[in-house]
């Protein structure tokens, strides 16, 4: 694919990819600004009977929650596959075979929010038939919680979908840096981002969010200032190395128009007016050595 194709490519699908993804940053955040669920989420991941008992009281706006981020989640793929296949297009070093982890992370984290909601529906209608006597009702909860298969299957594919999320986003901002889609500061953001989401907690998800949301808007062409400039040549254009000069320009050939003159050999005439100046002087004749003319002294 030359770099013509790769431009029309990307111009056809570039805003769709990037409204597709604005669509899931506010997905995924909407449940937290219209406070869905918020009596759910109010209590600690350890304090299982609370939850549990506030999820029977919420079930709805619970489910209503799980499935906006579930969906939002899923979206993320649009951007992240667009700008991974745009660095791939470029370089030859970008690994084909990984673009499948920009669709695979989102799908697995949205058929987990999913599962969630079934473990805690299924655990809600054991717990809220009473604990036996003598046993910790918190310890209780928990118990019920984590024996459902939904709940253990929701550990495994969360943990394989934030492995795939995390790979796929600190590896296309790696290679979109490289071949100058993304600035430098870009790339090192979304690597630090995607690392950011094991790491910190749950402002992981939100630094996140608000990383897909910077480059759907670069890909979709709504994003404030000048574009990277591989952008627009469909090529690889690697950014400068600190203290590493630009290129010098190669100089294009002359052309004949660049000339004026008819080409018509220079007839001199002599210092004393008489004509017997030199018809071809030395200078001019070719392969002639340039020679220098004594001058008359005058009397």
């Amino acid at each position: 694919m030359d770099s013509q194709e790769i431009i029309e490519r990307e111009s056809r699908y570039g805003r769709t990819a990037g409204i597709l993804g604005i669509l899931g940053v506010l997905a995924v955040l909407l449940p937290s600004l219209a406070g869905l669920a918020s009596d759910f989420n109010s209590f600690a991941l350890d304090e299982y009977a609370e939850r549990i008992v506030a999820f029977d009281t919420s079930r709805g706006e619970v489910f209503a929650s799980q499935l906006l981020q579930g969906v939002g989640l899923l979206l993320f793929a649009a951007p992240l596959l667009y700008l991974f296949q745009a660095a791939m297009y470029r370089s030859t070093s970008v690994r084909r075979s990984l673009a499948g982890l920009t669709v695979i992370g989102p799908v697995l984290y949205a058929i987990a929010m999913i599962l969630l909601y079934v473990a805690y529906d299924s655990a809600a209608s054991t717990f809220l038939d009473g604990a036996p006597a003598g046993v910790d009702i918190n310890q209780f909860a928990e118990d019920t919680l984590t024996g459902t298969t939904a709940y253990q299957a929701f550990i495994s594919l969360q943990l394989g979908a934030a492995l795939a999320l995390v790979f796929s986003v600190v590896y296309t901002s790696l290679q979109a840096m490289r071949v100058g889609l993304l600035t430098r500061f870009m790339g090192t953001l979304g690597m630090a981002v995607g690392i950011g989401f094991i790491i910190f907690g749950p402002v992981g998800p939100l630094a996140l969010g608000l990383y897909i949301l910077a480059i759907s808007l670069l890909i979709a062409g709504w994003w404030r200032g000048p574009l990277p400039p591989a952008w627009t040549t469909g090529e690889a254009v690697p950014w400068l190395k600190p203290g590493e000069q630009p290129p010098a320009a190669e100089e294009e050939p002359a052309s004949p128009e660049d000339f004026e003159g008819s080409g018509r050999e220079i007839q001199t005439q002599g210092s004393d007016g008489d004509g017997a100046g030199d018809a071809n002087p030395p200078h001019l004749e070719q392969g002639g050595p340039r020679r220098k003319r004594k001058r008359r002294q005058r009397s």
